[in-house]
């Protein structure tokens, strides 16, 4: 009988998972406002801004400790003298603190703007805004990059700002100010958007196009539905087509491949350490 190899295991090396997606295979980008006009803008916004007196006051509250005097058992006059001169004291602070109060000094002035990425986000996509200011310090990118789509779709004039959050933010009393929106209908800010929208360059978008105004669109539609209602089914059915306009324009836009991405997660197999072993 010969003599039985020992055989030994052999392992099988795992495939590599690779998470396909499909990615935009335009670039979308902002159209910064550099030079002069930057500068015109930024000044215009600082000064009405602090011309109205609107900014946002915060006051620090210091906590109170209270007095505690140490006495006797039997001293209860000095007790009920120390609690009435500190009750007194807490009035006379409260009356002080009263007319100083944190929170913006025009909310009138305010219900006016959108202040901040979410804010912005918001009056978009309810087309409520009039014109958009992006600050260029805004990272990541990805952040504000979604606001390019929505501005272009609601035909919103918008372009990114350098050194916005620093001259902004201050004049109206914060930190930072990553994005600014006017909302429409404003009666304050008129004249300040009339000088501010012409120096704003285009954002274009080659699946987003201008068509006609929405009046022309309208009038168009109702009278293709006229139309149609009145035309027999079988007539209806032999069109397959639309109008020479339609075509023409369907002849300009220029389709592009999609971009296979794809991700390798943790492509250098980086083994997480327990907490258990680092606890040891």
């Amino acid at each position: 009988m010969a003599a039985k190899v020992a055989k030994g295991s052999t392992r099988k090396s795992k495939p590599i998972v690779v998470k396909t997606s499909l990615n935009n295979p335009y670039e979308i980008a902002w159209n910064t406002v550099v030079g002069e006009e930057m500068q015109f803008i930024l000044k215009t916004l600082t000064d009405t801004f602090k011309d109205l007196g609107l900014k946002k006051v915060e006051i620090a509250k210091k906590p109170r400790k209270s007095k505690q005097v140490k006495t006797r058992k039997g001293n209860n006059s000095e007790k009920a003298e120390t609690k009435k001169e500190s009750s007194e004291a807490t009035k006379s602070e409260g009356v002080q603190d009263d007319p100083e109060k944190s929170g913006w000094t025009r909310n009138d002035l305010r219900k006016e703007l959108a202040i901040g990425i979410n804010e912005v986000t918001r009056g978009l996509e309810k087309n409520e805004l009039s014109l958009v200011l992006v600050c260029k310090s805004a990272k990541p990118e990805m952040i504000t990059k979604h606001l390019i789509e929505l501005s272009v779709s609601r035909e919103t004039p918008a372009c990114q700002l350098p050194r916005l959050s620093e001259n902004i933010g201050p004049a109206l009393g914060l930190k930072s100010v990553l994005a600014l929106g006017f909302k429409k209908n404003s009666d304050v800010f008129i004249e300040e958007l009339k000088s501010v929208i012409p120096r704003i360059p285009p954002l274009n978008l080659p699946w987003l196009k201008r068509g006609l105004p929405k009046a022309a669109a309208s009038g168009e539609d109702d009278e293709t539905m006229e139309k149609a209602s009145s035309e027999p089914l079988a007539s209806r059915k032999r069109k397959h087509g639309g109008s020479e306009a339609e075509t023409k324009d369907a002849g300009d836009i220029k389709l592009q491949a999609l971009k296979v991405k794809r991700i390798v997660p943790n492509p250098n197999k980086i083994r997480k350490i327990k907490k258990k072993k680092l606890k040891k």
